[in-house]
């Protein structure tokens, strides 16, 4: 009966990973930039899993103050917090950095490197506060030094968000907080759809026929990553759906690069 804090939780992995632990009988505190997305969520889960179970509080993770405040009001509703989730984040329009809108770029570096920079400094300081708990990063196509073009920038803030979790690992070793990584893979997503129908008829082709072998849907991912990490009590660790072996397992069978996901969405 752990409780989570989960950022960009209102939709796609997010709310997927909240209600995968509700399942298991956490307490889950959910949280956005909009107040009604935030509203909605917490409706729906506590419709479904109970009022005393779910809280959720609007933030924009870009603003310190407005993080401290999300940990303050959780620590509030439920007393301690065992896991902490930095989830949110944003993405470009797939285009050659040359074509891409420069004020595009900011709120992916804010987001995706900055807020999750303050994200884990607030709950790392509430955590040893407290002597406990668990703060994972969320890794991203980049986190793995792989690059794709029209990514680049996107790509880059997964590439920080890699080195600062792994130097973090080294500052807190030994420490009361545990600090580890969550690797997703490919998930389809709202956004990832939006990100699709952007594309040229070329790209968006050959885009599909990697994402239909490599791709699962939020459903499929999160109940491993939350059992994985309801499991865990080590510092360090890496919890990954789409390893490269498995990967390359799906390269190479016919079942997994038949699937269409897109059909549906008239793509």
């Amino acid at each position: 009966m752990k409780v989570a804090v989960i950022t960009g939780s209102t939709r796609g992995i997010g709310r997927g990973l909240a209600v995968e632990f509700l399942k298991r009988n956490c307490s889950v505190v959910v949280s956005g930039r909009s107040i009604g997305a935030v509203e909605k969520t917490v409706q729906q889960l506590s419709d479904l899993y109970g009022q005393e179970k779910v809280a959720g509080f609007p933030c924009d993770v870009t603003v310190l103050s407005q993080v401290q405040t999300l940990w303050d009001q959780a620590q509030q509703k439920f007393g301690s917090i065992d896991i902490w989730i930095n989830n949110a984040g944003v993405t470009h329009t797939t285009k050659l950095f040359r074509d891409l809108d420069p004020a595009e770029i900011a709120p992916v570096i804010n987001t995706n490197i900055t807020g999750l920079i303050y994200g884990t400094k607030v709950a790392l300081q509430g955590m040893i506060a407290q002597r406990h708990g668990q703060i994972y990063n969320v890794k991203g196509h980049g986190s793995d030094d792989r690059k794709r073009p029209g990514l680049l920038v996107y790509g880059t803030t997964k590439r920080a968000v890699r080195y600062f979790t792994e130097a973090l690992i080294e500052e807190t070793e030994g420490g009361p907080v545990q600090i580890g990584f969550i690797s997703p893979g490919i998930v389809i997503t709202d956004f990832l759809i939006d990100d699709i129908r952007k594309m040229s008829p070329e790209e968006r082709e050959t885009v599909k026929a990697v994402y239909n072998c490599l791709a699962d849907t939020v459903e499929t991912v999160t109940p491993f990553l939350v059992e994985n990490i309801l499991k865990n009590y080590q510092h360090g660790v890496e919890i990954a759906w789409l390893t490269d072996e498995k990967a390359q397992e799906r390269f190479n069978s016919d079942e997994y690069c038949s699937r269409d996901f897109f059909s549906k969405y008239g793509l």
